[in-house]
């Protein structure tokens, strides 16, 4: 069921990628607390953003296992989409999602990056974007080769995490370095 209302840091997450100035970041970085609703309005905005802007793509959902991905992105997200007049058809012997809405269709793959091996499960796709769930708990390796995938023109990055310290490569990689300027739109909590 459709939230009763967003807060201003969650429709700045909904919207991000339709906003004049803000439609030129690469990135989305959602971080803070348990239970603060990022993953569900990550989620959303991603696949609001994926069917409002490709036809005939291919996406990425990640998270550390594939079971994860289901359990924590797409128990939450699909009822909200169906709300919206989005049909999702899921193929759980392929991993994966199609997606119409309107004349529109997308499909969207679950990988699950649980160790060093799971680089090789997605390699040699061809993304328009992808979205990494607990991005702190899956190998660089993992992450790095889901990025290079994003070749398509518009291709975005998505995450959701909670650093696990300030020596971990995603948090030194970035948030430290991005600081969210010009490079990516930044939400916490």
């Amino acid at each position: 069921m459709m939230p009763r209302s967003f807060s201003s840091k969650q429709k700045r997450v909904l919207k991000w990628w339709a906003e004049a100035g803000e439609e030129n970041y690469d990135a989305l970085i959602c971080d803070g607390a348990v239970r603060s609703g990022k993953t569900m309005v990550l989620g959303l905005s991603f696949f609001l953003w994926a069917m409002a802007r490709f036809e005939g793509q291919s996406f990425a959902l990640c998270g550390k296992t594939v079971e994860a991905v289901r359990r924590n992105l797409l128990v939450t997200v699909l009822p909200l989409l169906g709300e919206l007049g989005v049909v999702c058809e899921e193929k759980r012997s392929r991993n994966q999602l199609i997606v119409r809405w309107g004349r529109r269709e997308n499909t969207f793959y679950l990988f699950g990056g649980k160790d060093e091996g799971s680089a090789a499960l997605i390699q040699g796709m061809t993304l328009a974007g992808v979205l990494l769930d607990e991005v702190v708990l899956m190998p660089r390796s993992f992450v790095e080769q889901a990025l290079a995938r994003c070749s398509v023109s518009g291709a975005k990055f998505w995450f959701s995490c909670n650093p696990e310290s300030p020596a971990h490569w995603f948090y030194q990689e970035w948030i430290c370095k991005t600081q969210c300027p010009a490079s990516s739109l930044c939400y916490d909590g």
